[in-house]
């Protein structure tokens, strides 16, 4: 088998965004059958919300472990792992007869899945193979994937589970693991598991590069912006049937404006990955949260037609998985690529605590309410913040405290 560094490196980038396409659209668009999945197991939407905001804190409490054990043990052990338990939560949840064994695959099996084939994993190899110069389009066109797969599995959805039910749709997704295994393994890492018999066993938790992350300001409030990120994420994708249908409209609106967010979001994110080569990346990401608290606040002020979910669907699209790049290229900065896997999965398990209350909280707010006015101001509101925190890491900050030399 070819070593990685015989590999060309946009290779690398198609594997990783192919893995990124069933990671992330499988999971973002089963969000979509929240109501069809509390009908037919007679579960509240409320505890189907709970069951996803577990599956979101789970896989953020793996990403950094499951970096880690990328940097030890080599990254397609770990993506093989993480896909087939993906697939197995699958097949769980579709046979399930009651909450309980829905519970064990779809926030279980699933979260640990999505944990260890996520984010941090796959572009923490994209990262080591491009200078800085170039790093951020290639984590751009990488994260790219995880929209593109949004796209065709909301497509896919929107076109099998109204005659087939979400069961067979689970059934469907979990078969479609066997088209990335071959990518995974483009992503094998020689040197990570040809350790020297000689050299002591390395702890799988480098504490002493996760203190001096913890100890920058800008790590810290880079964690901040990613919580609002999954915030917004958690919120729209669980969330987007539940809300279609309280305005009245159809439900083939949810998968197509989900379908629409993932389009768009290909030509976002790989236009800010562009840009994050040239421009200041913490600056660009509060352009992004300040224009995302806009889109959310258009959502609460104006009529709910088509028209405006699809409007709002297009131009958030542009900016869904746009924070990905930035914030990763961001980390590289500070502190290279050597720990980029676990460091940036630590800022991802950020990202999905906001996620966890952005899916939990929202079907709280809305059986308390009676709407989901509550949550689009919360969501506003902390898309300004999410804004406001990003604007102290000016250059001359970043330049001044980064340790990657």
């Amino acid at each position: 088998m070819l070593s990685l560094s015989k590999i060309h490196p946009w290779w690398i980038v198609f594997a990783a965004a192919s893995i990124l396409a069933y990671s992330m659209g499988v999971r973002l668009a089963l969000g979509l059958l929240v109501p069809d999945i509390s009908q037919g197991l007679g579960v509240s939407v409320a505890e189907i919300s709970l069951g996803f905001a577990i599956q979101n804190l789970l896989w953020g409490a793996v990403s950094p472990v499951a970096g880690m054990m990328a940097e030890l043990y080599g990254t397609a052990k770990v993506l093989l792992a993480g896909a087939l338990l993906y697939a197995a939560g699958l097949v769980a949840a579709a046979v399930a007869q009651s909450g309980w064994l829905f519970f064990v695959g779809n926030a279980l099996l699933i979260g640990v899945g999505v944990g260890a084939t996520t984010f941090p994993i796959v572009l923490a190899a994209v990262g080591k193979r491009f200078p800085a110069h170039q790093r951020t389009l290639a984590l751009g066109i990488a994260s790219a994937g995880g929209s593109l797969g949004q796209f065709l599995y909301a497509l896919l959805l929107g076109s099998y589970a109204p005659g087939n039910g979400w069961a067979d749709t689970f059934m469907l997704f979990a078969a479609t693991t066997v088209l990335i295994l071959a990518m995974i393994f483009l992503l094998k890492d020689d040197k990570a598991v040809t350790a020297s018999v000689n050299e002591p066993r390395q702890s799988i938790f480098d504490w002493q590069a996760i203190g001096e992350a913890f100890r920058l300001r800008e790590y810290q409030l880079l964690n901040i912006g990613f919580f609002v990120c999954g915030f917004h994420i958690a919120f729209i994708s669980v969330h987007m049937s539940g809300f279609v249908a309280f305005c009245g409209l159809m439900p083939a609106v949810a998968s197509d404006s989900l379908a629409l967010i993932g389009l768009m979001n290909i030509f976002g994110v790989i236009l800010i990955g562009w840009a994050g080569d040239r421009w200041h990346k913490p600056w660009l990401l509060v352009l992004i949260y300040w224009l995302r608290a806009c889109l959310i606040m258009m959502l609460l002020v104006l009529p709910k037609t088509e028209s405006l979910l699809y409007i709002f669907s297009g131009l958030m699209g542009m900016l869904w998985l746009s924070t990905v790049p930035l914030t990763s290229g961001a980390v590289a900065q500070l502190f290279g690529t050597k720990n980029l896997a676990s460091l940036f999965g630590i800022v991802m398990f950020s990202h999905q605590i906001g996620a966890f209350f952005g899916s939990w909280w929202a079907g709280l707010t809305f059986e308390w309410y009676g709407s989901y006015d509550v949550a689009l101001m919360v969501s506003a509101a902390l898309g300004l913040l999410a804004a406001a925190v990003h604007l102290p890491m000016t250059p001359q900050r970043m330049n001044a405290v980064s340790v990657s030399g």
